[in-house]
């Protein structure tokens, strides 16, 4: 019967090839009771094999597969399974399959069989242990209750009470895999139990889900990324791993000897931990060789993760030290760096003893600052003196083994420039007209530092336009000694001292004459930087760069006329503050806009006492923004008649003497003096000379003529006052002739002394400043060419009684020469000495912008000697004596004086 069945089954398939192997049963399932023989047949046009359920052994003596060819000719292959005294626990799959290679698709034919106990009704029965089942959440989980026949009804519940009814979508019943939950949650996490009724008999099968993990937290060696040995020590790396409860882990080793077997693994867990698992796995290898130097790789598994950690195994024949530069260039910092690295290449096994030494001494015992680590010396906030000789000491002990290396280190310093920590000036610095300037840049720098002067000028429209800012937008110019731009450099020139232990450069430009404003820049550059000290170098005609000045102190009815002058670069908004008492209608200002300053002039007309008071000009600093004040007190003085202070006295003069008569009078304003003789007004002619303000009448040599009554009358607007006197000259003229005579020749004899004298003089010895008196008359022995001019200033004596004349007892003459402080003019002085004669002198007069300049200046003080020359002598005198006197037009100090 089987063998007709196969033959019309090859009757129908004999024109076609099966792609598949093809079972003897149709359809995907099969229903056998139990106790039954199961008989499968499989006809294929290769050789192919069974696939049985998992609780179904090939080797059960139950089960005979038996293979014959089969089909047209015996082309086919047939197998024949004969399974007998079935059981409930033999239902399941049996396929019949082709052997495919992966890449291939898998060509098999598959039926599933059930086999019906009604005493089993469940495959598997886990009544008293329930059956593990791992779920991850949000992943298919599959409750395997499956039955022994395809039309038994099953109920899932989750102990203690709740049923969990399947509806197609979370919940799946199918009865060849069990309940099938596309995507578990929590809900599922519990005791299950599949419960049916067969027969009036209840049978239930109970499953534990376990929500299992795959997080790894931590992976770790107990050794370093590199572990150095030598040959014949014990190698022991142990591998530790950090997962979170319900992780299960596997871990494996590779490593060079891992074929040859040579490590021995130990492994265990660690659940004392409250919050994870810790799980160790200990690698041992004795008497380590060259052949297990190399990578040793942990690796750690669990579910889809994967972690891995490795060390690289060095093992050395012998123990050493090798100790090099890390690089062959100098060794250069720059200070004020947060930290610099002192390396060395090292290459040493077992790890050698480190030490360094700076300058010969323990570096971290010498600075708080310096740090070993490792191989290195690492410098905390490099500092100027971290300069020196480092060396670094490798020691072996046990084995006695020991190399050094030293290198020098050298700290660059970014140039510093001194005057810019020390100026507190906010303002620019303000530099008198056509005064001489000295400007200083002193500099300090690793290398030493290139210094370079540079000018910027003040555009050339400014000082034009407005006052205010100086802009400087013309460009910059590099300066040398003997330049022309902007101001002519005199020289520029270098010097090098050790200041503080330091080497410093100091760079000094002179200015010859300061008419042109801008900036002067130091620039100081070497390989770290470089630096820079701006000079505002403003150019003023005022001084202090602010100043009023009162034209005179006016009387009752003349004009007050004050004016305030400021810097047009350093000031603006330049105003009066007048009293209270000042009429409105009564003044008048001028503003005056010159080159370098702005000045505004007050007139006030007819003042009156009433004008007296403090008067305040105000002005706008531009670089501060602060005002500034400066006041002048005021007083007008009242008109008063003129008063004589002393009557003419009646003299008697010898004839070729000299008489001089003095009007002392005052009043307000000061009144003016007419000299009359025998009621004749009196002329200055040759001989006879009027003193300044005609207060003296001076006659030089008296003639008997010359006799008769002299009146002078003092005269102002509020009256005049009137004195006489009476001279009477005795004598003859042949006893002029004789007194004549015998001047001439006492100073020709004097004259020829003073040769001699001074000759002698010069042959001895000039003693040391220190040795010399100060009432020695310096000024007449003193060679020129010996003694500079600042030292013969310095050693000239000085008293006040003897050098200084009143202003009112000098009358002006004619100019014998100027200058850029000022000019020479010839004069006569009344009462040097407290003598009664008038005498020729040559006056400097300084201009009243140099006046609080002057001191200092003692070339210019002491230049005047010549032009005495020039002074006209009369012709009858054969010798003259010259002295050098000083007067003081304004207020002065006493240092000044001197």
């Amino acid at each position: 019967k089987k063998q007709q069945i196969w033959s019309g089954a090859a009757l129908i398939f004999s024109g076609s090839k099966l792609k598949v192997p093809e079972l003897s049963i149709n359809g995907t399932q099969h229903v056998v009771q139990a106790g039954q023989t199961l008989n499968l047949t499989c006809r294929g046009e290769m050789v192919h094999s069974w696939s049985l359920p998992e609780t179904l052994s090939k080797d059960s003596k139950r089960l005979k597969v038996i293979k014959y060819a089969c089909g047209r000719n015996g082309k086919q292959s047939c197998s024949s399974l004969t399974l007998s005294r079935t059981q409930a626990s033999d239902t399941g799959n049996y396929s019949c399959k082709y052997p495919t290679s992966p890449a291939k698709k898998k060509k098999e034919s598959t039926v599933y069989v059930f086999i019906n106990d009604t005493g089993n009704p469940f495959v598997e029965m886990h009544s008293d242990i329930p059956k593990i089942i791992h779920m991850t959440v949000g992943r298919e989980m599959i409750i395997p209750c499956r039955v022994t026949a395809p039309n038994i009804a099953v109920t899932l519940k989750k102990i203690p009470r709740e049923t969990l009814i399947p509806d197609g979508k979370t919940i799946i019943w199918d009865s060849m895999k069990g309940f099938r939950i596309p995507k578990a949650t929590y809900k599922f996490i519990g005791l299950l139990s599949c419960e049916t009724t067969v027969g009036g008999h209840k049978y239930s099968t109970k499953y534990l889900t376990h929500r299992e993990t795959n997080t790894i937290f931590d992976v770790q060696l107990s050794t370093p990324r590199l572990v150095k040995l030598l040959k014949g020590d014990s190698l022991a790396i142990n591998c530790t791993v950090t997962a979170a409860w319900n992780t299960r882990v596997q871990m494996t080793w590779t490593y060079p000897g891992e074929a040859r077997k040579r490590g021995s693994v130990m492994q265990r867990i660690d659940q004392k931990n409250t919050e994870a698992n810790v799980f160790y796995s200990i690698l041992i290898i004795d008497k380590v060789r060259d052949i297990d130097k190399g990578q040793y790789t942990c690796h750690v598994k669990s579910g889809p993760s994967n972690k891995a950690v490795n060390t690289t195994v060095i093992v050395y024949d012998k123990m050493f030290i090798n100790l090099k530069r890390r690089r062959k260039t100098a060794l250069e910092a720059v200070a004020g760096r947060k930290s610099y690295r002192l390396s060395m290449k090292v290459k040493a096994f077992p790890s050698p003893e480190v030490i360094w030494l700076k300058d010969g001494l323990p570096a971290a015992e010498k600075c708080a600052r310096y740090m070993v680590k490792d191989y290195s010396l690492i410098i905390k906030d490099v500092a100027e003196e971290d300069a020196g000789n480092y060396t670094i000491i490798l020691s072996i002990r046990q084995w006695n083994l020991s190399k050094n290396l030293t290198v020098t280190l050298t700290v660059n310093v970014k140039p510093q420039i001194y005057e810019n920590a020390v100026s507190s000036f906010p303002d620019p610095n303000l530099y008198l007209l056509s005064s001489k300037q000295v400007l200083t840049c002193t500099v300090y720098g690793i290398p030493q530092p290139k210094i370079t002067w540079m000018w910027y000028p003040c555009r050339k429209n400014h000082f034009k336009t407005r006052h205010g800012f100086c802009s400087y937008t013309e460009g910059s110019f590099i300066l040398k000694a003997g330049s022309n731009i902007g101001n002519r450099i005199q020289s520029i020139t270098e010097r090098t001292a050790v200041i503080e232990g330091k080497n410093k450069t100091a760079s000094t430009l002179i200015v010859a004459e300061a008419k042109s404003s801008g900036i002067y820049s130091c620039v100081a550059s070497n390989k770290v930087g470089k630096a820079e000290r701006n000079v505002s170098f403003i150019v003023t005609d005022v001084p202090s760069g602010f100043h009023i000045s009162l034209e005179k102190m006016p009387i009752e009815g003349e004009n007050l006329i004050l004016s305030c002058s400021a810097n047009k670069f350093l000031y603006k908004d330049i105003a009066w503050i007048l009293p209270r008492t000042v009429n409105n209608q009564t003044k008048a200002k001028r503003s005056l806009n010159k080159e370098y300053s702005v000045t505004l002039t007050l007139t006030i007309k007819n003042v009156s006492l009433a004008h007296s008071g403090t008067y305040a000009c105000r002005a706008r600093n531009i670089y501060t923004g602060k005002e500034v004040l400066q006041k002048k007190d005021v007083t007008i003085r009242a008109q008063e008649a003129p008063a004589l202070l002393r009557h003419l006295m009646d003299q008697t003069v010898n004839t070729s003497n000299s008489a001089m008569l003095e009007c002392q009078v005052r009043g307000i304003p000061e009144p003016q003096i007419s000299w009359f003789k025998n009621h004749e007004e009196i002329q200055q002619e040759p001989g006879i000379i009027l003193g300044p303000g005609s207060r003296m009448l001076f006659i030089e040599r008296v003639k008997e003529e010359d006799e008769g009554l002299y009146q002078c009358i003092a005269t102002n607007l509020k009256g005049s006052v009137e004195s006489a006197a009476y001279v009477t000259v005795q004598g003859t003229s042949e006893r002029s002739n004789l007194e004549l005579i015998t001047l001439t020749c006492t100073c020709v004899a004097a004259t020829l002394f003073w040769l001699l004298l001074t000759l002698f003089i010069r042959k001895l010895k000039r003693p040391y400043s220190s040795e010399m008196k100060t009432n020695h008359y310096l000024s007449i022995i003193m060679d020129p060419d010996e003694v500079p001019l600042d030292e013969q200033c310095e050693r000239l004596p000085y008293d006040a009684s003897k050098w200084e004349i009143a202003r009112e007892r000098l009358k002006l003459g004619k100019s014998l020469g100027h200058g850029a402080f000022g000019k020479v003019v010839q004069a006569s002085a009344f009462g040097i000495k407290k003598s009664p004669t008038c005498r020729i002198v040559a006056v400097k007069m300084l201009k009243g912008i140099l006046l609080q300049s002057w001191a200092g200046k003692n070339d210019a003080l002491c230049s005047p000697p010549k032009y005495v020359h020039q002074i006209s002598a009369p012709p009858q005198v054969k010798c003259q004596k010259y002295e050098i006197k000083i007067t003081f037009t304004e207020k002065v100090s006493d240092a000044m004086r001197t």
